[in-house]
Formats: C-alpha cells, sequence, structure tokens
C-alpha cells in the first residue's frame, strides 16, 4: 500500500443528490429470505433513477446548486473531475459534457476517472495533487453511479444492495491548511468478484448484469482496510480515539460494524446511512456526510477517517481535519421534485 499527503487544499462544500423513486427490499421476490437480506445488510429501501435519467443529470444539478450557493465566478474553476463508472456515453466523458452544460471556461481542464467504491477518496486525492500545480484555486469533484442500469431486477445478488446518487464537492487552495494524509491499495485479482462483464469491448451488445461475489467482498475488506485505515492514522501522528467521525463506504451494516470491531472503533465515531438508499458506490461517503453529518461539519471542525473500498480490487483512505464547510447539502429529489430539478425539460447531447 502506498501512503501520501497534501498541503494547502479544503474541501469546503458538498451537495448530494438523491433520486426520486425509492425501491422497498421487502418487495424482491428474487430474493430468498429477504428479511434476513435486510437485517444483514441493514438495507431496506434504495433509491434509483428513473428512464433516460443519468449520473451526468444528477451531476449537473448537484454543481448547479453547489456553485450557486458558493457563489463561484465560473472562470476561477481550473478543473473539473468526474469519478463515474456509468457514463451517458462512451466517449465523449461526462466531465467535458458537464463543464459544457455549467459554461465553465475553457481553461478548465475537464476528464473522467472510471472508479466506483474507492473512487470519491482518489478523486479527491488527485484532484488535490493536480490544483497545487494549476494557476487556479477552485475545482470540482463530481462522484456517483447509476448503478441500478447495470443489473435486472431477477439479479439475486444485487438487486437489494444497489442506489443510485451522485455528490458534487467543492475544493479549494487554501494556503496553511492541515495536512491531509492518504493511502491507497490495488488488487487486480479480484476483478472476477465484482464485476460488469458485458457491453463492452470484451462482450460487446449484451445487456449489462453485474456480478459480486459477496463472500470474496467481505473477506477482502476485512483483510486489507483496516490495515489501510491504521496505516493512514499513525502517518497522520493520530491515534484511533482522536478522531471524531469514521465515514467508510456504505456497502452495508453488518460490514461496517464488523470493521469497527476490528479497528476498536466505538459506534459513535462509525457513521452508518445506507438504510434507505443503498450501496450508491463513489457517492456513497459524501452522501453520508450530507445525511449524518452537515451540522456538524458547517459549524466546527472535525477530525475524520475517510474510506472507500471495492470493485478492482481498489481501496483508499484519507485522514484529515475539516474546516467548517460553507455548505453541506442532502438534496432528496422524491420531495423536491418540482422545485429543483424538472426532468421532462433536460436536453441530451
Amino acid at each position: 500500500m502506498t501512503t501520501t499527503s497534501v498541503k494547502n487544499i479544503s474541501i469546503i462544500g458538498i451537495v448530494s443528490v438523491l433520486p426520486e423513486i425509492e425501491l422497498a427490499n421487502i418487495d424482491q421476490t428474487c430474493v430468498t429470505d429477504i428479511e434476513k437480506v435486510i437485517a444483514s445488510t441493514g438495507i431496506h429501501s434504495r433509491r434509483v433513477v428513473g428512464p433516460q435519467q443519468t449520473a451526468l443529470d444528477l451531476g449537473n444539478f448537484a454543481c448547479q446548486q453547489l456553485l450557486a450557493e458558493l457563489a463561484w465566478d465560473i472562470n476561477d474553476v481550473a478543473l473539473i473531475v468526474f469519478v463515474t463508472q456509468t457514463p451517458d456515453y462512451p466517449l465523449p466523458g461526462n466531465a467535458v459534457l458537464l463543464q459544457n452544460k455549467l459554461n465553465l471556461p475553457k481553461t478548465t481542464l475537464a476528464f473522467d476517472v472510471n472508479l466506483g467504491c474507492s473512487g470519491f477518496i482518489y478523486g479527491f486525492w488527485l484532484v488535490s495533487q493536480l490544483l497545487n500545480g494549476l494557476k487556479g484555486s477552485k475545482a470540482l469533484l463530481v462522484v456517483g453511479d447509476t448503478t441500478s442500469q447495470q443489473y435486472s431486477d431477477s439479479n439475486r445478488s444485487v438487486s437489494s444492495l444497489f442506489g443510485d446518487a451522485v455528490s458534487a464537492i467543492a475544493i479549494e487552495k487554501t494556503p496553511s491548511t492541515d495536512e491531509i494524509t492518504f493511502n491507497f491499495g490495488s488488487d487486480g485479482s479480484g476483478a472476477p468478484y465484482l464485476i460488469q462483464p458485458n457491453n463492452g469491448a470484451r462482450n460487446p451488445g449484451i445487456s449489462p448484469e453485474l456480478f459480486m461475489d459477496g463472500t470474496q467482498v467481505f473477506v477482502f475488506t476485512l483483510r486489507e482496510i483496516p490495515k489501510s485505515i491504521m496505516q493512514c492514522v499513525e502517518q497522520k501522528g493520530w491515534r484511533l480515539a482522536d478522531i471524531d467521525y469514521c465515514i467508510m463506504h456504505q456497502a452495508n451494516e453488518m460490514m461496517l460494524k464488523r470493521l469497527a470491531k476490528k479497528l476498536g472503533l466505538n459506534t459513535d465515531q462509525v457513521i452508518i446511512s445506507m438504510k434507505n438508499i443503498g450501496n450508491t458506490s463513489s457517492a456513497s461517503i459524501p452522501l453520508a456526510l450530507c445525511l449524518s453529518l452537515s451540522e456538524q461539519l458547517t459549524t466546527r471542525s472535525c477530525k475524520l477517517i475517510l474510506s472507500g473500498f471495492g470493485v478492482g480490487w481498489s481501496w483508499g483512505s484519507a485522514a484529515m481535519t475539516s474546516s467548517p464547510l460553507r455548505v453541506c447539502q442532502l438534496i432528496d429529489l422524491a420531495s423536491d421534485n418540482n422545485l429543483y430539478f424538472p426532468f421532462k425539460q433536460l436536453k441530451t447531447l
């Protein structure tokens, strides 16, 4: 595993968007013993997009809200990175399309990163490193997937787990800010255990069908993530007792509780927030921040451990002291659809 750090960088705002459709897991007739699945995963329902709604749609809306809340001058945005495994098109990428939708200047760097549940940590590190090398001071990181479009309703291994969401994160250069420590790892031998093998260059013209071996995912997570978090904490010079909150990828409740027990974290430190949204891939960490910690993050500094892990295998952790955020907002389209997001007015490329 690789440990590194960045200086003079802060997250200053987050807007997360949940789509309006909610599917109750108790109605999943294809899953045997669904009550036991709900009890072990902690996922009672999931939020999914409707027809012709995409991660780019949600990302565009999240960014519009974030830019308005921060009153940023769009000419100051030097970089936009979109981390997603469900882009609108094979090409061009979502980031370039979003740069145009937001009317960002042509000087804005824009590109996609194909990562899943570790994507927020990788994206945060990548944007931080690049921003420190650019003249501009502001960047947008957009993370999230519409994973519900990658499997059929009859897929017993994943249909009760994965939901859709997108988060937009505002990142700025902030001199003299506390150093952020990162730890990363990759192990491609895990690729067969969490894979969407269809409709790419290898198996073209076949409907997407996500496959997951839950046992292998669980074993990988318990083997690698405690080590990654501990290396990150030790490099930071902290003890686990020093941290305010540990926000891990919201895969399932049983997994997070096992990780917390292995690390020796108490229940007040560990955030669990997937009950009514499901596993939302790379959006799950910033979404959990908006769902569970908005008041704390906007009113005071917090010592945070963030850790994402999954498809690849790929994992990353971060230790940081957050300054009070200017915005930490969840927009739930189930209640605010007409006000915020008129889908029928969206235009495709």
